[in-house]
């Protein structure tokens, strides 16, 4: 699409560049955008604000799909960054849900688990539905709206799936907010209105007449406010503790590592599976111990092509939807959420130091070690993810600062996935170079590490 977008006189360069400003402003548009979704959905309910929410993305995605430049994608993206509430709001919604049902590591779970059906039916969606008249020529005919915007097609499938959800969103979901939950329900209002303008009363909620009652004198006298009394002064009240304590702050640290992590990850991986084994670059590149080259020294990567990049990038995708299904919440519900979290933080750090090496063993060895790696890394991130949101729920000091607590924490979280990329990146690029591919990989490592430590002074309560 960019280079569609671009022309072509556009460069390799510049394609990559605004491929990068894409993913880079829709991230810092949930930066920007979580806090005041945060906030919004203290104000009007949960509900209400994942449905405009849901409308935002509407607008978003119709804006991208009719885009015909750069900076008009690169608007949309903004906009569907800035308009997206799902990253605080969600969580904050299945922890105010989970107050009230309990059910903690399986609750947590759902959302992870959808989020990988996603990434396996959003890029099957975008793969086969863009460009249809020349993929499709004897559905989608040239001159038609579908040849003048080659991506709106897939973009209006997306439309479909959002307005379905805001649907079900409408009528099925419940509020949870403490404040708005007894409130009555906005669906019950529309439901009343369109049974009453079928009925001939016109657009009104309000059903039933009223009698007065006569009260007595002496119901009157046991309605009568009673004398107030004065509580001793260590029953007073007391306001609520600081949002942001020490703890939730060291939590909110912990989650930013694990998305820098994770979109660091997401950035390397596919280049090192696509690099070629043996690159045209010089065979002893650096200078320093030959005993260090001998044991670091990595030249390239597997060399797959796209077809079977993308079908290693699925297995690992399925893998973490099996995972996060059937053994996420066993884990916790057996281990708890911070014992688990700092186990897997250590199998994280043994798989990103090994990984790299991998390209380097022969290929009956190397390339099923690797898929191994990438499918328990994929059940671990996510078991990281699940137990990061249970243990910042559980150290909240108080529910009311729910919302508050996990916009800081995505839009923390996006400042860091917006940093992952752009460091590791460049990294893997000079690894390439000097013939050290593994040095992103290390480094993701060393991160790693530095979140065990701050494991350490976690708690997984108040």
């Amino acid at each position: 699409m960019v280079k569609s977008l671009s022309g072509p006189e556009s460069n390799k360069d510049n394609i990559a560049i605004y491929a990068g400003l894409m993913v880079s402003v829709f991230t810092f548009g949930e930066f920007v955008g979580a806090p005041l979704w945060a906030k919004v959905s203290d104000r009007i309910g949960r509900k209400p604000t994942i449905l405009i929410g849901s409308m935002g993305a509407v607008f978003s995605a119709l804006l991208f799909g009719f885009s015909t430049s750069i900076p008009m994608a690169i608007a949309a993206r903004t906009c569907g960054g800035l308009l997206n509430p799902n990253l605080g709001v969600v969580p904050t919604f299945v922890g105010d849900l989970i107050l009230l049902l309990g059910t903690i590591a399986e609750g947590f779970s759902v959302v992870p688990f959808l989020r990988g059906l996603g990434t396996i039916i959003g890029p099957v969606i975008g793969g086969y539905l863009a460009e249809p008249v020349k993929n499709y020529p004897s559905l989608f005919h040239e001159g038609t709206i579908w040849d003048k915007f080659p991506y709106l097609l897939p973009n209006l499938v997306v439309v479909i799936f959002l307005l379905g959800s805001c649907t079900l969103g409408l009528f099925c979901l419940e509020e949870v907010h403490p404040k708005f939950r007894d409130q009555v329900d906005i669906r019950w209002t529309l439901v009343s209105g369109i049974r009453n303008i079928f009925k001939g009363r016109g657009w009104s909620t309000h059903e039933g007449t009223y009698t007065s009652l006569r009260a007595d004198e002496d119901d009157m006298e046991l309605l009568s406010p009673a004398p107030p009394i004065e509580a001793p002064e260590e029953h007073e009240a007391k306001q609520p503790p600081s949002a942001f304590t020490r703890q939730v702050k060291l939590q909110i640290l912990s989650i930013a590592i694990q998305g820098f992590l994770k979109i660091s990850t997401l950035a390397i991986v596919p280049v090192f599976l696509a690099t070629p084994s043996e690159p045209d670059q010089p065979q002893n590149p650096t200078r320093g111990f030959e005993v260090i080259k001998g044991i670091l020294g990595i030249k390239g990567g597997f060399g797959l092509d796209t077809m079977n990049t993308s079908n290693v990038l699925l297995s690992q995708a399925a893998a973490a939807i099996i995972g996060q299904r059937k053994l996420v919440p066993r884990i916790i519900d057996r281990h708890g959420a911070l014992r688990s979290y700092r186990a897997v933080v250590v199998i994280l750090m043994f798989l990103y130091c090994l990984l790299p090496f991998t390209a380097t063993w022969s290929t009956w060895a190397g390339l099923p070690t690797m898929l191994i790696i990438l499918w328990v890394y994929a059940v671990a991130s996510s078991l990281a993810t699940t137990c990061s949101q249970i243990l910042l729920t559980n150290t909240v000091p108080s529910p009311i600062y729910l919302a508050t607590v996990n916009g800081a924490a995505a839009s923390v979280g996006c400042l860091a996935r917006t940093l992952g990329p752009a460091v590791s990146g460049p990294l893997f690029k000079l690894g390439l170079q000097i013939g050290y591919v593994g040095l992103p990989f290390w480094l993701l490592g060393v991160v790693t590490g530095l979140g065990g430590i701050v494991s350490l002074y976690l708690v997984d309560h108040v």
